[in-house]
Protein backbone atom coordinates (compact mmCIF):
# COMPACT_ATOMS: atom_id res chain seq x y z
CA UNK A 1 0.00 0.00 0.00
CA UNK A 2 2.69 2.09 1.18
CA UNK A 3 4.66 1.54 -2.54
CA UNK A 4 1.88 2.54 -4.48
CA UNK A 5 1.03 5.44 -2.20
CA UNK A 6 4.59 7.13 -3.10
CA UNK A 7 3.86 6.27 -6.87
CA UNK A 8 0.93 8.12 -6.88
CA UNK A 9 2.55 10.93 -5.29
CA UNK A 10 6.00 11.08 -7.68
CA UNK A 11 3.06 11.24 -10.20
CA UNK A 12 0.97 14.02 -9.23
CA UNK A 13 4.45 15.96 -8.36
CA UNK A 14 5.70 14.85 -12.16
CA UNK A 15 2.51 16.41 -13.75
CA UNK A 16 2.37 19.67 -11.12
CA UNK A 17 5.67 20.05 -12.00
CA UNK A 18 5.23 20.03 -16.02
CA UNK A 19 2.65 21.69 -16.16
CA UNK A 20 3.47 24.23 -13.80
CA UNK A 21 0.36 23.27 -11.61
CA UNK A 22 2.18 24.29 -8.71
CA UNK A 23 2.22 28.20 -9.29
CA UNK A 24 -1.75 27.70 -9.84
CA UNK A 25 -4.29 28.12 -7.04
CA UNK A 26 -7.07 25.43 -6.50
CA UNK A 27 -9.83 26.58 -8.83
CA UNK A 28 -7.06 27.49 -11.64
CA UNK A 29 -6.07 23.79 -11.50
CA UNK A 30 -9.33 22.34 -11.22
CA UNK A 31 -10.46 24.50 -14.25
CA UNK A 32 -7.19 23.34 -16.37
CA UNK A 33 -8.22 19.51 -15.27
CA UNK A 34 -11.40 19.91 -16.32
CA UNK A 35 -10.63 21.45 -19.87
CA UNK A 36 -8.51 19.27 -20.13
CA UNK A 37 -10.33 16.10 -19.33
CA UNK A 38 -12.96 17.67 -21.70
CA UNK A 39 -11.16 18.09 -24.40
CA UNK A 40 -9.18 14.62 -24.56
CA UNK A 41 -12.99 13.21 -24.03
CA UNK A 42 -14.11 14.88 -27.14
CA UNK A 43 -11.21 13.70 -28.77
CA UNK A 44 -11.25 10.18 -27.65
CA UNK A 45 -15.40 9.98 -28.74
CA UNK A 46 -14.37 11.79 -32.32
CA UNK A 47 -11.65 9.03 -32.75
CA UNK A 48 -14.14 6.33 -32.23
CA UNK A 49 -17.06 7.85 -34.61
CA UNK A 50 -15.27 8.92 -37.28
CA UNK A 51 -11.94 6.86 -37.39
CA UNK A 52 -13.87 3.55 -39.00
CA UNK A 53 -15.54 5.27 -41.75
CA UNK A 54 -12.39 7.60 -42.42
CA UNK A 55 -10.42 3.72 -42.72
CA UNK A 56 -13.15 2.94 -45.08
CA UNK A 57 -12.86 5.76 -47.18
CA UNK A 58 -9.21 5.44 -47.13
CA UNK A 59 -8.79 2.00 -48.05
CA UNK A 60 -10.96 2.58 -51.28
CA UNK A 61 -9.12 5.87 -52.24
CA UNK A 62 -5.88 3.37 -52.15
CA UNK A 63 -7.63 1.33 -54.10
CA UNK A 64 -8.08 3.41 -56.70
CA UNK A 65 -5.13 5.03 -57.21
CA UNK A 66 -2.82 1.58 -56.86
CA UNK A 67 -5.51 -0.41 -59.70
CA UNK A 68 -6.72 2.93 -61.34
CA UNK A 69 -10.56 1.65 -60.74
CA UNK A 70 -13.32 1.54 -57.72
CA UNK A 71 -14.59 -1.08 -56.28
CA UNK A 72 -13.22 -4.53 -55.98
CA UNK A 73 -11.72 -4.37 -52.32
CA UNK A 74 -11.17 -7.88 -52.70
CA UNK A 75 -8.16 -6.86 -54.64
CA UNK A 76 -6.21 -4.80 -51.82
CA UNK A 77 -6.71 -7.74 -49.34
CA UNK A 78 -5.22 -10.36 -51.65
CA UNK A 79 -2.36 -7.79 -51.88
CA UNK A 80 -1.91 -6.77 -48.44
CA UNK A 81 -2.47 -10.25 -47.43
CA UNK A 82 0.19 -12.11 -49.85
CA UNK A 83 3.30 -12.94 -48.26
CA UNK A 84 5.53 -10.60 -50.84
CA UNK A 85 3.24 -8.04 -52.28
CA UNK A 86 6.27 -6.68 -54.34
CA UNK A 87 6.56 -9.19 -56.75
CA UNK A 88 2.41 -8.63 -57.84
CA UNK A 89 3.63 -4.91 -58.95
Amino acid sequence: MRVMKDYLWRQRTKLEATLAFSMMEPWEKLLCMVIFTLFTLLLISGLYQYLPEHLFIMQRRASYYLWGQDGDERLLRQWVDSPSPMKEL
